[in-house]
């Protein structure tokens, strides 16, 4: 294709005149005939300078008959400014979060996370709330903020609709109270309670552990550039609220009990270097990799064997939204989804069709073919590349 292109290009040059270096003495004229020959009497620089080219006019030339691309070179005095631009790009190549993703960020204590330099290595503590309840969310701010653990106590009421309460207790001081109609819940207002007091931003992001932030409608798209068996999907999917690989693959073989065994087996080795040896085992897939503790090694195992089970999925980001949050509804959720249903089913008329259902129909239809569709899409760059 290239070359067909630079053809095109040349024949459409050919009556363009070439730079006057090039043309010789000799070089016939338009009309026939021999040019005429003038003497003059010139210096040598200006003999030399009219016979050569100048770069610029040799550029000018191939412009019009080749594309040009710019390659970038850079050069560095010394191997310490080479290390630190190359470490600045792959900064910037690093993929980031899923735009509108909320953060907690809390300063950590310096005395108990220091080395023994006397420097604090880690100066502030950051966690996704999304899919996370008040009382996690509570649990880790406090652990990592005060490096104490949050009680509770619980007292019992006298009052029907809500005989239980909880109070919240950190480092010998009360902060949040709750009430509910069993402990849980009590448990999970006082944390609410509690959160809104440590962090004031936080009551427009978890109201309790009923209301827990939807992550069924949020952009996958992020994962879709990240393979399967890629070393950051275990920290990606904690920063962004997904669950972990494991959790994935607990969730594939939970709803594919038919294939046979799906019992998990690992076994770790270690090995030289301050390596181990992670294998993992389900039914007839095996999965080896090496990784610094048992933790790394489930999850890279779990994307190893994720990646045997579904060798047509390239991207994390289908996984995710085939076992991930919100691609299985929970009992709470398919009961509302009926009773929408049903209410849609009493605004029917006699003898005329109900629009109301026809519209549900429509929605739900939607749905199932977007999928396909991006499937199909996914497909075709695939034979295309």
């Amino acid at each position: 294709m290239k070359f067909l292109k630079l053809k095109r290009k040349t024949r459409h040059l050919i009556d363009k005149p070439l730079p006057k270096a090039i043309v010789s003495e000799n070089t016939p004229t338009t009309n026939g005939q021999d040019s005429k020959i003038i003497a003059k009497v010139e210096s040598v620089q200006e003999n030399k300078k009219e016979k050569s080219l100048n770069y610029m006019d040799v550029r000018n030339y191939c412009s019009h008959l080749f594309e040009f691309q710019e390659i970038t070179i850079r050069k560095f005095k010394t191997w310490a400014d080479r290390r630190r631009d190359l470490q600045m790009r792959k900064m910037q190549q690093r993929p980031s979060l899923p735009e509108g993703t909320k953060l907690i960020t809390c300063p950590l204590p310096k005395s108990n996370d220091s080395d023994a330099s006397g420097r604090n290595t880690r100066k502030e503590f950051v966690m996704n709330p999304a899919g996370k309840s008040a009382v996690c969310i509570l649990h880790e701010f406090v652990q990592h903020a005060e490096r104490v653990q949050p009680k509770y106590v619980f007292k019992e009421l006298e009052n029907a609709s809500m005989p239980y309460s909880a109070t919240v207790i950190i480092n010998g001081m009360e902060y949040g109270v709750g009430f509910g109609s069993s402990k849980k819940q009590a448990k999970s207002d006082a944390a609410q309670a509690t959160l809104e007091i440590l962090i004031p931003d936080m009551k427009n992001i978890t109201q309790g552990e009923s209301k827990k932030v939807d992550t069924s409608m949020q952009d996958l798209s992020f994962f879709d550039d990240i393979k399967i068996e890629d070393q950051r999907v275990s920290e990606l999917c904690a920063k962004a609220g997904q669950h972990s690989p494991y959790q994935i693959l607990v969730e594939c073989l939970r709803r594919n009990s038919g294939m046979g065994d799906t019992d998990i087996q690992c076994e770790v080795k270690l090995v030289k270097h301050q390596k181990n040896e992670f294998t993992m085992r389900v039914g007839q897939k095996t999965a080896t990799v090496m990784c610094r503790n048992k933790r790394e090694g489930k999850q890279r195992a779990a994307q190893a064997i994720l990646q045997q089970l579904h060798p047509q999925i390239n991207s994390w980001g289908s996984l995710l939204r085939l076992y991930g949050r919100g691609s299985c509804k929970t009992p709470k959720e398919k009961k509302e989804e009926e009773q929408k249903i049903t209410e849609l089913q009493n605004t029917a008329s006699a003898n005329r069709p109900n629009y109301a259902i026809l519209k549900k129909l429509k929605e739900e239809m939607l749905k199932l073919r977007k999928p396909t569709q991006e499937m199909n899409t996914t497909m075709q760059i695939m034979n295309n590349s």
